[in-house]
């Protein structure tokens, strides 16, 4: 009895440990519009190698938007926000070419946390992905 209430015990506290930890992110998208992270770009294709959306501080990461059709505007806007608190950290807006359907850049965080980068077209979000940076 004293072995099964330890083994309870036991499994009972990793549940509360694993409680506290918020190791998942979420997407969206409109459209099929694509927002996809990695630490290496194959810049002729344009496509991340090894997907992921963990990173470490002050890492360079690059980023690859599909928005899945023109982006019909010649201002893409990319916001990362602060999941916590909802705050937005940094907006800042891209010219593009209205016929484009796909961009590519980098992007880092200095401190460790949760994030959020929306992709925006016309102040609509076409995609966001969040980003936890440990």
């Amino acid at each position: 009895m004293k072995k099964k209430l330890g083994v309870l015990f036991l499994l009972l506290a990793f549940a509360l440990v694993m409680v506290g930890c918020d190791n998942t992110t979420t997407s969206s998208s409109v459209g099929g519009a694509s927002l996809v992270f990695g630490l290496e770009i194959d810049k002729s294709t344009l496509e991340i190698a090894q997907p992921s959306t963990t990173f470490a501080p002050k890492q360079e990461i690059y980023y690859v938007f599909n928005n899945n059709q023109a982006f019909g505007s010649t201002k893409l806007t990319i916001q990362l926000v602060n999941v916590a608190d909802d705050k937005v950290l940094l907006e800042q807006s891209y010219d593009v070419g209205a016929d484009n359907s796909i961009y590519a850049n980098t992007v880092g965080f200095n401190n460790p946390g949760k994030y959020k980068v929306k992709m925006l077209i016309d102040g609509k979000t076409r995609a966001q992905q969040e980003l936890i940076i440990e």
